[in-house]
């Protein structure tokens, strides 16, 4: 008995395209946000999916609307599928958060498991609620045949549970890179995970664009 996960990232919003930290504030999806659901959709037009969950954040929901398409289905929320809360960086550039915050930010950048953002979760909590939730919608939609269900959230629930399904070391969190509109696909059989896709985002270019990995060279500058 197994369940197919198709883990989505919601598409782009104005603070991603401007490089600022959005965890539990409530941003919309700007216009490339909203095409790249719209392929989304196409690429998955195929998929039966037997249940579509949500983020309760609108750039989650706004996807998985454009994503269920014409299916007659229903779209579940849940609050623990939102982003990892980012505290007092909300709202803030990189730069910036490594500026004002900067023993916090290098000590989450450093050690996210037991290090949160400032006033905001650390990466062990994101992990358990998301496990946890991931965990009841297997359960609910596990069957005699493999069952596929969307699952439209953020980057850093992606990450969490990647990280946590391969067993991966803390400090090598990072190395897991989720692109706006990005799906992955985890079948889970009898408990075991197996990763088939991660980070995928052919259906959104035809050509390679490396514009979103700018955030690596980002990240390498600002870790002391």
């Amino acid at each position: 008995m197994s369940v197919k996960l198709f883990l989505i990232r919601h598409g782009q919003t104005l603070w991603n395209h401007e490089g600022r930290y959005q965890g539990n504030t409530d941003i919309d999806l700007n216009e490339i946000g909203i095409r790249q659901a719209e392929l989304a959709r196409d690429y998955l037009g195929d998929v039966e999916f037997s249940n579509i969950y949500s983020s309760t954040l609108k750039r989650a929901t706004d996807t998985a609307q454009i994503i269920k398409g014409g299916r007659d289905r229903k779209i579940i929320k849940y609050d623990d599928l939102r982003e990892i809360g980012f505290g007092m960086w909300e709202g803030l550039k990189f730069d910036e958060i490594n500026e004002r915050y900067h023993k916090d930010y290098q000590g989450w950048l450093e050690d996210p498991i037991n290090n949160g953002p400032t006033g905001g979760e650390n990466f062990r909590s994101l992990t358990q609620r998301v496990r946890n939730c991931i965990d009841s919608i297997i359960k609910d939609n596990d069957s005699e045949e493999t069952r596929s269900v969307a699952v439209v959230t953020h980057g850093g629930v992606i990450v969490s549970l990647i990280v946590d399904y391969l067993k991966i070391p803390p400090e090598r969190w990072r190395s897991i890179i989720q692109r706006q509109g990005a799906i992955n696909v985890i079948v889970v059989n009898d408990g075991f995970p197996y990763i088939a896709q991660i980070n995928y985002t052919g259906h959104l270019r035809p050509v390679y664009d490396d514009m979103e990995d700018k955030v690596i060279e980002i990240y390498s500058k600002l870790k002391k």
